[in-house]
């Protein structure tokens, strides 16, 4: 039985995965990949020190719960209780428009075991049918073939190019089969 507080803050489930917000007692494991050169390759920021992850990234993730109540979640493994990765749904201005977007970030040594695939499809069954989500996307890198994978398997299809946050990225989006439309 997992501790109350941990409870409280579960988003959802998945096999082998717990999404669930992160909190204070998270940074040695956000230290563990977001401090990562080769993680992090494909981020907007780069490798994060133990202070940017405290003073920026984890109030950030707050800020987001409390404004939008979706955000990147602490991904933790059920079989050993390790955060091993973030996974989740964050609003996003891409082109002008609002856009939620599901992203994703492992451990290195999580690579190539479908967990990431694994929790992005986690969110999205919580985006379209917790959130009342209607659309998700995913800004992908063009180099970025791993991320890219992952949105496929999770079912999205390639819909435009854009600038974000000028760097040339790829669009990929899916859509509430439930209500059909975007």
């Amino acid at each position: 039985m997992l501790p109350n507080t941990v409870q409280q803050s579960i988003v959802c489930q998945t096999s082998r995965l717990i999404l669930r917000k992160f909190n204070e007692s998270d940074l040695d494991s956000l230290l563990g990949f977001r401090g990562d050169p080769e993680v992090m390759h494909f981020s907007v920021t780069g490798p994060e020190t133990r202070e940017d992850i405290q003073t920026k990234y984890l109030p950030s993730c707050l800020r987001r719960y409390f404004r939008d109540g979706l955000g990147q979640w602490a991904v933790v493994r059920k079989s050993d209780g390790l955060c091993i990765g973030e996974c989740g749904i964050c609003a996003q201005d891409v082109d002008g428009e609002r856009e939620f977007e599901i992203s994703y970030r492992m451990r290195r040594d999580c690579w190539g075991n479908g967990l990431a695939t694994e929790a992005a499809r986690g969110c999205c069954d919580y985006g379209f049918n917790k959130a009342g989500l209607r659309r998700l996307i995913s800004i992908i890198e063009f180099q970025n073939a791993a991320s890219i994978r992952v949105a496929e398997k999770m079912g999205m299809t390639l819909e435009k190019r854009a600038s974000f946050h000028g760097i040339h990225v790829l669009i990929y989006s899916v859509v509430n089969a439930v209500t059909g439309t975007a």
